[in-house]
């Protein structure tokens, strides 16, 4: 399957080169830092984590991709984040772009893995902050409630990201 099939099956949306180094970025990563990437894909947000000095893991449903991650020298820990065991304040770092048809279970799940201490850094879309549904409502009240600090980026970052896959 090549990375245009691979697009078109999954929920998956390629970071562009200039989101991966603003969240790089945003981690704050020093080295032998512990780090999840919990939804890789192609591998470009968790190789430049691990080249920032990270000791990053990934986990990553399409089989494809699991093997061009470990192909890259990325420890697969996993298929699905959302069922995979992870122990509770595992991690000092999680850095993701996860589905955003799963992005808030994505969020808080990842929430779960870090160490007091630790930093979240997570990509998701304006639905959060679009539609007032009570799901949408409780998952801001929940932002407010672990003091998380929302960046907003441009409209239609991802419209070139295909092209850079």
């Amino acid at each position: 399957m090549n990375n245009c099939e691979i697009l078109k099956s999954w929920d998956l949306f390629p970071s562009p080169s200039w989101v991966v180094e603003l969240l790089v970025e945003a981690a704050n990563i020093k080295p032998g830092i512990s780090c999840l990437e919990p939804s890789a894909g192609f591998g470009k947000l968790a190789t430049s984590l691990q080249q920032a000095g990270a000791i990053v893991e990934v986990i990553e449903p399409i089989p494809e991709l699991q093997t061009s991650l470990s192909l890259q020298g990325l420890l697969l820990i996993g298929s699905d984040f959302l069922t995979t065991p992870i122990e509770r304040d595992r991690y000092e770092r999680v850095v993701q772009n996860p589905p955003f048809s799963q992005q808030i279970s994505h969020v808080k799940r990842a929430y779960q893995c870090l160490k007091v201490g630790g930093r979240l850094v997570s990509l998701v879309s304006h639905s959060p902050w679009q539609y007032n549904t009570s799901f949408y409502k409780q998952f801001r009240y929940w932002l407010n409630a672990v003091n998380a600090q929302v960046q907003d980026l441009p409209w239609g970052l991802f419209v070139n990201s295909v092209s850079e896959a």
